[in-house]
């Protein structure tokens, strides 16, 4: 899986930031803030990585249960698929 568009990820004030930037920045007007879990997704999704890869980079960074990592997975996902953020 792979994020559609170029996007930067910025930590200011102690809010995680996704700002669109170039031509993403035309059709995406806004910031997207995430949460720590959704940063390491995030982060992951930027380099093409395969769903159980993102998996585990989860329940590899916090004490989560797979089954618990998976559900928070699968709703991040969703709502970037909505929101046509992501290449499969």
């Amino acid at each position: 899986m792979k994020l559609n568009g170029t996007f930067t990820l910025r930590e200011v004030a102690g809010e995680i930031l996704v700002i669109p930037v170039g031509k993403t920045a035309l059709t995406l007007n806004g910031m997207i803030i995430l949460n720590p879990v959704s940063k390491v997704i995030w982060e992951c999704l930027e380099t093409g990585a395969a769903y159980e890869e993102i998996l585990k980079a989860v329940t590899d960074s916090f004490e989560v249960s797979e089954q618990e990592a998976r559900s928070d997975l699968d709703e991040f996902i969703e709502e970037l698929r909505k929101q046509d953020l992501l290449s499969e």
